[in-house]
């Protein structure tokens, strides 16, 4: 049997290797047993419209010493944040499908007041215009935290590995900024209590932990070394449209053979692979799988880790909205008030820069939460109304607007809450089939507990496709990949 790859489901990751595997000259099956290609990154088109869904972007600042692609082998997905060593490739690999354009300042509205964000782009100069700004000083002043649960030891203490969100949040910000900011942000937008949610994986919900020093100088009006987080997105242009094109490179490529099943079964085999499908049986000497490792364990026979998964009820709002209509123009705003269900809206026009007659507006909400506010969530009719009055509230739009477009999308499952029960399973669930099939390359979902951004799904397809041991040999030269024959 000739050199084939297998790649089970529809994650980006998945996609990117495929097609790095295919420019080798591989023969490639792509298995997508449901769902959009690209899955959450796909985007939605509505009435011929391209909306991404929620706040999708890039984040190209990362550490000052960046890899170079010779030292792609070198990442770890199940290492906190190491793909941001490889943000300089993840920039050029994008550059192939769209130039990119640096955004505005993300916003937040606290108390109905509006400020440059602090809860996802590290606004620190915003810190001392807060009405709690002095009751944060004097707090931050008197206490100071255990060494063990330092905001710093948050990637690799060992306390970090059990730590709760609400024990590390209030012990580095203090209780007031924790219960002003970051546990009601955290209701509204994940429906639980940050006791509930590993500190370490504050980012996961959109949150920061910060450094208590370093918090308390930006409470106290002091400039900080540290710079707001740039976040970046496609130029007149989506995350969605860059997956559609990737998509249609993939389906056009002459190496790569995609079909839409289900697959049963698994089975180790004296060449490779034997992958049952819903409509066909097929070979392989090499497996890519991006699902959860627990799907894949049920494939090959064995018995995922039991576990009881929180869940978020996560729902996302579509507006396409005439710029006449349009009161103040925020590329992102995160909403910590209580009295609108809405947490995050993207104004995904303003994020592209696109100076059109329209604009793309994605509001998220929590329907759990939407329903503590005005009680019926099953009509999407009673629900749009309602959004477009925040909305109009928040002073974002006219108060008469009527959109060209209003859509309601329920993430199917809802999102998983990183709490200790959730990784523990997803850990051993991994261990037990790198103990038994150490050559199955686990992707995205697969690959480390929540390191499915958007960049590291890039960074993982590229990394999969340029250290696969039995390819043919490969050097790097001018940052290009060569293969030699």
């Amino acid at each position: 049997m000739n050199n084939h790859t297998v790649v089970v489901g529809n994650a980006l990751a998945g996609m990117v290797a495929a097609l790095e595997l295919a420019e080798q000259g591989k023969q490639v099956t792509l298995v997508n047993p449901g769902g959009p290609l690209g899955g959450y990154f796909a985007g939605l088109q509505i009435d011929g419209v391209m909306f991404d869904a929620g706040l999708v972007k890039f984040e190209l600042d990362g550490y000052l010493n960046q890899a170079k692609w010779s030292e792609l082998a070198s990442y770890d997905p199940t290492l906190r944040n190491d793909v941001g060593r490889f943000l300089n490739i993840v920039h050029e690999w994008v550059l192939k499908y769209s130039p990119l354009h640096q955004f505005d300042m993300p916003k937040m509205m606290v108390d109905g007041e509006v400020y440059d964000d602090v809860l996802l782009s590290n606004a620190y100069h915003s810190f001392s215009q807060l009405p709690f700004a002095q009751d944060c000083i004097a707090e931050l002043q008197q206490s100071q935290p255990e060494p063990s649960i330092h905001a710093r030891q948050k990637v690799n203490g060992a306390t970090y590995d059990t730590l709760d969100y609400a024990t590390a949040s209030i012990a580095n910000h203090g209780k007031t900024m924790h219960e002003k900011l970051i546990a009601t942000y955290l209701r509204k937008a994940q429906g639980v209590t940050a006791d509930r949610m590993l500190g370490r994986y504050h980012r996961v919900a959109w949150l920061p932990l910060f450094y208590p020093e370093t918090l308390l100088e930006s409470y106290q009006g002091k400039a900080v070394s540290l710079a707001p987080t740039k976040f970046h997105y496609p130029k007149l242009s989506s995350v969605g449209a860059i997956v559609t094109k990737v998509k249609q490179e993939l389906l056009a490529h002459k190496n790569i053979r995609y079909i839409t099943q289900a697959v049963q079964q698994v089975t180790k085999t004296e060449e490779g692979w034997q992958i049952r499908c819903a409509e066909s049986e097929l070979s392989a000497t090499d497996l890519v799988w991006t699902y959860q490792p627990s799907q894949l364990l049920k494939c090959l026979g064995l018995q995922p880790t039991p576990v009881e998964e929180t869940k978020s009820a996560i729902a996302v709002a579509f507006f396409r909205i005439k710029k006449a209509d349009i009161r103040n123009v925020y590329t992102l705003l995160n909403v910590v008030d209580l009295n609108c269900s809405l947490y995050r809206i993207t104004n995904q026009t303003a994020c592209a820069e696109d100076h059109g007659d329209l604009m793309n507006i994605v509001a998220e909400f929590n329907t759990d939460y939407f329903r503590e506010l005005y009680g019926d969530v099953s009509d999407d009719t009673f629900i749009i109304q309602k959004l477009l009055a925040e909305l109009a509230q928040m002073q974002l739009i006219a108060e008469d607007t009527v959109p060209v477009i209003a859509a309601i999308k329920r993430i199917p499952g809802g999102f998983l809450v990183p709490d200790a029960a959730a990784r523990d399973a997803w850990e051993q669930d991994q261990r037990t089939i790198i103990q038994h099939y150490p050559d199955i390359a686990l992707l995205a979902m697969s690959s480390g507990f929540f390191a499915t951004s958007l960049n590291d799904q890039v960074v993982q397809g590229l990394h999969y496709a340029a250290t696969k041991a039995h390819i043919l040999p490969v050097d790097f030269i001018d940052n290009t990949l060569v293969v030699h024959a």
